[in-house]
């Protein structure tokens, strides 16, 4: 498990991408779910996040984990394998 809290930043600014969805049980709402990559040469997860990513950046969202909750209903939605454990 990887807490968050212990970097010393501020959690309304914080996102962890992990395979492992038990890494960021200590501040589930921080974290996004990603599948495996390893051995997989066409592994697009995370070029797959940029988008979402450079738009909190842009609008400059007060707390990311507000925004993580409604993406992660949208991912839901649309079957997408990100975000599936959270």
């Amino acid at each position: 498990m990887k807490d968050l809290s212990l970097i010393g930043r501020n959690l309304e600014k914080v996102i962890i991408i992990d395979n492992i969805s038990e890494n960021f049980m200590a501040q589930p709402d921080n974290g996004i779910h990603i599948k495996s990559w390893y051995s997989d040469p066409h592994d697009r997860e995370l070029t797959n996040l940029v988008p979402f990513l450079k738009d909190l950046v842009e609008r400059k969202v007060p707390d990311v984990r507000d925004e993580l909750k409604k993406q992660r209903a949208e991912w839901r939605n649309q079957g997408s394998p990100i975000a599936s454990k959270t």
